[in-house]
């Protein structure tokens, strides 16, 4: 897994750094009433307001490809290369950042909490564990606006493997039961703009030549 602790992280967020980056991928969506559908999905995570938490991006494009276009097998980053957004289907930004007032516990995980909100009317807290490069979350509390979605509830589970980022999320939402609803698989960009290298004067490149004669 490539990872590196960006600068800009405070330190109670080190669980979160390899999640740190711009992703590129896609996958499938399946629901009720809802016929599968290939998707591009870019996720943007980042550091850089320099508070105590991390900053969510996250974009999802049906695809002109049918579902069978999508291969599972391949990187992220292939999929997003072969296929033609069509329209935006979902959006959210939000934060998320480790529990400040929860201990790692003894598996070696830690609690993590989000809040996320999406233009369909719908804000969410989500609350979960991070142990390594898996994250495990699950919706705590939805509200909703007088016209909003009927998003009642979701579960997400994610992992860093081979340096992609796979990821399931289960939705409960127009009067069905929680159920699959995408599947997909990110790859990392290696985003300078996430992650800015800043030089000061104690690192070795930013030591001014010695120009005596």
């Amino acid at each position: 897994m490539t990872m590196r602790i960006p600068h800009n992280l405070a330190p109670e967020n080190y669980p979160l750094a390899w999640l740190i980056d711009v992703w590129q991928g896609g996958g499938v969506l399946e629901y009720e009433n809802v016929p599968a559908a290939a998707y591009l999905h870019e996720l943007r995570i980042d550091a850089n307001d320099n508070g105590p938490y991390v900053r969510v991006t996250s974009n999802v494009w049906l695809a002109h490809e049918p579902a069978s276009a999508v291969d599972k097998e391949q990187p992220g980053i292939a999929t997003w290369e072969q296929l033609h957004k069509r329209e935006l289907w979902s959006a959210a930004v939000g934060y998320v950042r480790v529990n400040p007032t929860v201990s790692q516990r003894s598996d070696g995980s830690y609690a993590v909490e989000a809040m996320l909100a999406s233009p369909t009317g719908t804000s969410q807290i989500w609350v979960g564990v991070i142990r390594g490069p898996q994250l495990q979350m699950v919706t705590d509390v939805v509200a909703r606006s007088a016209a909003g979605a009927e998003f009642t509830g979701a579960k997400l589970l994610a992992g860093n493997v081979n340096s992609d980022l796979f990821y399931s999320y289960d939705m409960e939402a127009f009067g069905f039961p929680m159920r699959s609803y995408m599947a997909g698989r990110l790859s990392r960009l290696m985003d300078s703009s996430v992650d800015p290298i800043v030089l000061d004067d104690t690192e070795p490149d930013a030591i001014e030549p010695d120009t005596r004669s």
